[in-house]
């Protein structure tokens, strides 16, 4: 058998047959059952804790819909509409509630809209005219929500641009630790909300952001700050330097962790190589390397020729195999650094977690779910719960103070 050649009609092909597949399982087995048989990857990622299962129900229910007409999208085309319209409720209730003066309630109502605008975007095609609008909806929904939930909006200053942001301090005695986190390929800083909570409840201060290509940044808004392995550690850099010129008043810019998601979790391994101001790092489902793209699904794959501001995925690819491996940069950090992989991740396969713990020696510690799937989305609680602890623990431990 010939051996398999990337080119560009090999990524063509899988992108067609991985939408393809989805929408004949829309059509066949119906949004829920789809979501769930894909190891509950899909609609567990979108389930959190300020979005209720019941109502990602009633979206499936709404994409499984028949047809009322005969111009009515169906299968996968409804998937963004539905998605959508759920976002449009909840932040109409925020505006009512917001011109009522109730202002907690508006702050919850625009968080989930931006959540649910945020799902309906992903497993979208970039070409449908939806993937931009709920792009928008889903940042200024958050930006709305953010003062009420005591949320700093920020722009730190990046190669003569600005990288978005959002600091959130919790109201303790002494100056927080903070953790400054980076999304994944397919995920924005909107999103960490569903971790970032649960930090700052255990008195850590977040920095959440957009890095080049990412969220606010993409290419689909026109920005022209295309996303760049080797660069992408300047970001982490770029946070701190904010974070000591503007917030050393109220955070503890001495006691701070880097954290990232999927690709997110990536550059943070790259990043102690080059910034060692960190005393503590997180890698949730981030693999070594960018090795397994001719793999990962089709929707996955335009987004990351996206993310970088290729013209085509075999360009992507080409790049990825002269800046991808992660496993030499391991090797740098010396500091705690937690590793969180899901045995069922069918996105990175057990050995190169297992890899990546031994470059990086005594001071990694791996965790791994055995039915989890890739980021533990459907172990989400119980995961999140951990993961904190042991970030308390790390910059707890590293100063006479406490948290």
């Amino acid at each position: 058998m010939d051996p398999v050649v990337y080119n560009q009609a090999y990524f063509e092909q899988r992108v067609m047959n991985f939408y393809e597949e989805v929408d004949r399982d829309f059509r066949t087995l119906g949004c829920e059952k789809t979501g769930m048989h894909d190891i509950g990857f899909r609609l567990s990622r979108m389930a959190t804790p300020t979005v209720e299962y019941s109502e990602i129900k009633r979206i499936c229910a709404d994409i499984d819909a028949p047809p009322q007409h005969a111009n009515d999208a169906s299968g996968h085309r409804r998937w963004p509409l539905a998605w959508a319209r759920a976002s449009k409720r909840y932040r109409a209730v925020g505006e009512k509630s917001e011109q009522n003066g109730h202002h907690v309630t508006a702050s919850v109502n625009f968080l989930r809209a931006s959540l649910l605008a945020h799902s309906g975007q992903m497993f979208c095609r970039p070409e449908w005219p939806e993937k931009l609008e709920l792009q928008k909806a889903r940042a200024e929904c958050y930006r709305r929500a953010a003062p009420g939930l005591g949320i700093e909006r920020i722009e730190a200053p990046y190669k003569g641009n600005h990288l978005p942001g959002y600091l959130w301090i919790p109201d303790v005695s002494q100056k927080p630790p903070v953790v400054i986190m980076a999304p994944g390929a397919n995920s924005v800083k909107e999103e960490l909300h569903r971790w970032s909570q649960s930090f700052h409840a255990r008195g850590l201060a977040t920095l959440t952001f957009d890095g080049p290509g990412q969220g606010e940044l993409t290419p689909l808004q026109g920005s022209q700050l295309p996303m760049r392995i080797e660069e992408y550690h300047e970001t982490f850099t770029a946070m701190i330097d904010f974070l000591e010129a503007n917030a050393a008043d109220k955070v503890d810019v001495k006691r701070i962790a880097i954290w990232g998601q999927s690709l997110g979790g990536y550059f943070v391994t790259r990043t102690f190589a080059f910034e060692k101001r960190p005393i503590a790092g997180v890698n949730l489902a981030g693999p070594p390397t960018m090795m397994q793209y001719p793999h990962l699904p089709g929707d996955v794959l335009e987004e990351m020729r996206d993310l970088m501001g290729f013209e085509n995925m075999e360009q992507t690819w080409t790049y990825f195999q002269e800046h991808s491996d992660a496993l030499e940069f391991a090797k740098e950090i010396d500091v705690p650094f937690l590793i969180i992989h899901g045995a069922r991740d069918d996105l990175i396969e057990d050995t190169l977690m297992d890899r990546l713990a031994e470059a990086i020696g005594d001071t990694a510690e791996l965790i791994v779910y055995k039915d989890g799937n890739h980021g533990v989305f459907n172990w989400d609680f119980l995961m999140t719960d951990h993961m904190a602890d042991w970030l308390v623990d790390q910059l707890n431990n590293s100063s006479d103070g406490n948290i």
